[in-house]
């Protein structure tokens, strides 16, 4: 992707340059995608620069050009987890007070409804023993038993993980996965 700056401002973003380019020193008719890093920046064509972020907990902001390393790119910066927000009552007005922005109990009550939903949908295909017990006295099958005291006893160590979590931006990058994955990371 290449970006357009005249006088320090973007002024047209291509995601591939076109054969034919005109800039306000010059008119190329045909092989503009052919000239080279530094011929473009003589044009005032650069590079545009995604950087990485992480959107959980950095926010990316306006695409700008940064002149120092000849790039458009955008500034990323980290979200502010115990910012402070006014409490607006009832009546639309500040009451005065305030609270944090990023409540860590939301998060974390996300995460174990999250936890708790998993659970339930790896529980639905013996349901139905466990109904049958209840209702008939007919007992569960054994491994059908002991494979869902692990889910259980899964899902209530995942929840004490999540509770244990001490920040908002640890609890919100906790990863919900049931049992060791074979997957490498």
């Amino acid at each position: 992707m290449k970006a357009a700056v005249e006088n320090g401002r973007i002024v047209n973003i291509y995601k591939s340059l076109p054969n034919s380019l005109k800039t306000p020193t010059k008119h190329i008719l045909g092989g503009a995608n052919n000239l080279s890093k530094e011929e473009l920046q003589d044009l005032g064509i650069y590079d545009v620069v995604k950087p990485s972020f992480d959107p959980q907990t950095q926010t990316k902001g306006g695409l700008y050009f940064d002149a120092d390393n000849e790039i458009v790119t955008y500034d990323v910066s980290n979200i502010d987890f115990n910012q402070d927000v006014a409490i607006i009552g009832e009546d639309g007005e500040p009451t005065g007070e305030t609270e944090k922005r990023y409540k860590i109990a939301d998060i974390k009550a996300s995460k174990i409804a999250e936890i708790k939903s998993k659970a339930g949908k790896m529980l639905e295909p013996t349901d139905w023993q466990v109904i049958r017990k209840a209702e008939r006295d007919i007992d569960i099958d054994t491994d059908v038993a002991t494979e869902r005291a692990g889910i259980l006893t899964e899902a209530d160590r995942l929840e004490a993980e999540v509770n244990a979590k001490k920040s908002y931006k640890t609890a919100l990058q906790y990863k919900v996965q049931f049992f060791p994955s074979d997957e490498i990371e």
